[in-house]
């Protein structure tokens, strides 16, 4: 007879509703709903929270909504997880609405953006309802108890993929749901950046996010003052034909520089200032701010990929670190003709600042290949919408390609099909004698004799004035083809 899970120890309970079980938050939200018993077991538990960044359930907005009803959630949080949705162009489905808060959500954000210092730049964008990555750094205000924080493969834009300006006014006028659509306007139909109004003045933030912005505040949100494991992808694009674009590497100082950091994963981080037109490359060493100077970080475990950063800019990270354990820093194509000089660069400098902790065999600088790995996610966050997405994306190409089937098949009913009225007197190929065009005979070739239009010349005029003249008194039969009329035959 198997015992009930009520009857269970505590003990037992408390290991199987663990963190090591891989039980997701779904489950545990379950469990806390049957009894009293396994609700006091699971209210305490840390839980991890996959961030879907503009996805059309609009999660990101109900977890803040919950929170500001119930603080308590927000100090359960331990990890935190990015997957990016933007709004496509081409595909409606994607075209995320607007979300609306009440009156009184709003007076308790406007408290926290201004007791956070982050009022005056963020607290506009959270309040249109536009882009859900703007309230991440809200959420970091609401979770004290945070360790973990995995950005994955970042999308800056709000909008994904090539577009105009006037599709991405297309865009959000289709998703606006209060009063702001009068306010887009087309500036620069070039640059698809540019096309918002004084409320989304920051429209050049095509490769920093809001998260970066937090970055560079003189105070350290509470989500990021216990933050010991971070992860940073590469800028997910479709601009240049899907190929990997970077990111601002400044904030990677701004991270090893976390009070209580530990592990760190950069992908994609470079060097050239993405934010400004000249595009100019700037050392790392002008991001460490003033009263930082000398600190050291507690990073212990570091790893770089596909990084644009210059030896110095490796020199700068090295004085930093005091207490690193491991480095990986693979040696992308493009550096493999200096893969010793490189590689042999890295391991030096950071041997050099980490004598006590940091071994020659902890230490990897490999050739990356063409094909580096791609960033994976935690492998226990619940995902609730891939599925669906997937099951929606194939019904929405079947439908694409049904349309286009069955406009094609309505095309083709509109041509003239000669065949189809042809006589079937035709003589035999060996047969054909030439003809005098009297009648409508669909023959290509046009033989004309002179001795057939004897009796229709008259002086002054050609004979072909005068046959146009006789075919406009000739009534017409006409057949119906898809609501337009077609001319079939003369009739005498």
């Amino acid at each position: 007879m198997v015992a009930s899970l009520t009857t269970l120890p505590a003990e037992l309970l408390a290991q199987i509703l663990s963190r090591e079980t891989g039980i997701t938050s779904l489950d545990i939200s379950n469990c806390s709903l049957v009894c009293r018993r396994l609700y006091n077991l699971t209210v305490d538990r840390k839980t991890k929270y996959s961030f879907h960044v503009d996805h059309r359930s609009q999660s990101a907005w109900h977890l803040i909504r919950c929170i500001l009803s119930n603080p308590t959630v927000g100090t359960r949080i331990q990890t935190i997880v990015l997957t990016w949705h933007r709004r496509r162009p081409g595909q409606s489905t994607t075209w995320t609405p607007q979300w609306i808060w009440r009156s009184q959500e709003s007076a308790q954000i406007r408290e926290i953006c201004k007791k956070w210092g982050i009022y005056e730049f963020l607290y506009p964008v959270i309040e249109d309802g536009f882009d859900s990555e703007a309230l991440l750094p809200l959420l970091l205000c609401l979770t004290p108890n945070l360790e973990s924080l995995d950005l994955g493969n970042i999308s800056p834009g709000v909008i994904y993929g090539r577009f105009s300006a006037n599709a991405a006014v297309k865009v959000f006028k289709a998703c606006d749901r209060g009063h702001l659509a009068q306010n887009y306007k087309v500036r620069h139909n070039a640059d698809e950046g540019v096309y918002f109004d004084c409320r989304w003045g920051a429209s050049y933030r095509r490769k920093v996010l809001w998260f970066h912005t937090i970055l560079s505040l003189n105070i350290c949100l509470p989500g990021m003052s216990n933050l010991k494991h971070f992860c940073h992808g590469y800028v997910a694009s479709a601009q240049t034909g899907g190929e990997r674009q970077g990111w601002p590497a400044k904030y990677v100082i701004k991270v090893l520089l976390l009070p209580k950091i530990e592990t760190a994963y950069f992908h994609g981080a470079a060097r050239s200032e993405h934010t400004r037109i000249e595009r100019q490359r700037q050392p790392l060493s002008a991001a460490i701010p003033r009263s930082l100077a000398g600190k050291k970080s507690t990073i212990k475990n570091l790893e770089f990929v596909y990084c644009d950063l210059e030896d110095e800019d490796y020199s700068t990270i090295a004085k930093l670190t005091g207490s690193l354990e491991k480095l990986v820093c693979p040696i992308p194509p493009p550096l493999w003709f200096h893969l010793r000089t490189r590689g042999a660069y890295v391991a030096k400098v950071f041997a050099e600042n980490n004598k006590d902790t940091l071994k020659r065999s902890n230490i990897s600088t490999p050739q990356l290949g063409h094909r580096s790995r791609r960033l994976s996610y935690i492998t226990d966050v619940y995902f609730p919408f891939k599925e669906s997405d997937e099951r929606e994306d194939r019904e929405a190409a079947a439908k694409q390609h049904q349309e286009n089937k069955e406009g094609l098949d309505y095309i083709a009913s509109r041509i003239w099909n000669d065949d189809e009225y042809a006589d079937d007197e035709y003589e035999e190929e060996g047969d054909w004698e030439p003809c005098d065009h009297e009648f409508e005979c669909h023959c290509e070739d046009f033989l004309f004799d002179e001795s057939s239009s004897e009796g229709y010349e008259m002086e002054g005029e050609d004979w072909w004035q005068q046959q146009r003249a006789i075919d406009a008194e000739v009534a017409l039969r006409t057949r119906d083809v898809k609501g337009t009329k077609k001319r079939s035959h003369f009739v005498n």
